[in-house]
This record gives structure tokens, C-alpha cells and sequence, in this order.
């Protein structure tokens, strides 16, 4: 099976965040620009969102 080049990875916390960029990182992808805090309507945090790319072969 082909791996997405393009994945979010999008969690509830900053160090469940940092586990799940880790492994995406040991499967070959890269943070692709800063990490997005998304915030509720009480300006509570509610996601932590970083995208990543996979490497390009080479």
C-alpha cells in the first residue's frame, strides 16, 4: 500500500502531539511548517494540529 504523501496529524495535547509526530517521523515523514493550536468558543485549546509530508526519495 502507497503512503499519502500529505497527512495532518491532529491530537487533544501537546505531548500526545509530540509521541504521534515522532512515529510519523520514524515512517519517513517531515513537519511541514508550524504546529496550529485550535482553539473552542471559550478559548479553550482544543486540538493540536501539525502537518507532514512525506520524505521524497532521493
Amino acid at each position: 500500500m502507497e503512503k499519502d504523501k500529505y497527512i495532518v496529524v491532529v491530537e487533544h495535547y501537546d505531548k500526545q502531539l509530540s509521541k504521534a509526530v515522532n512515529e510519523k517521523m520514524a515512517e519517513g515523514y517531515e513537519p511541514h511548517g508550524n504546529v496550529v493550536i485550535a482553539f473552542d468558543s471559550a478559548g479553550v485549546i482544543k486540538y493540536y494540529v501539525q502537518v507532514m509530508m512525506l520524505k521524497a526519495d532521493g
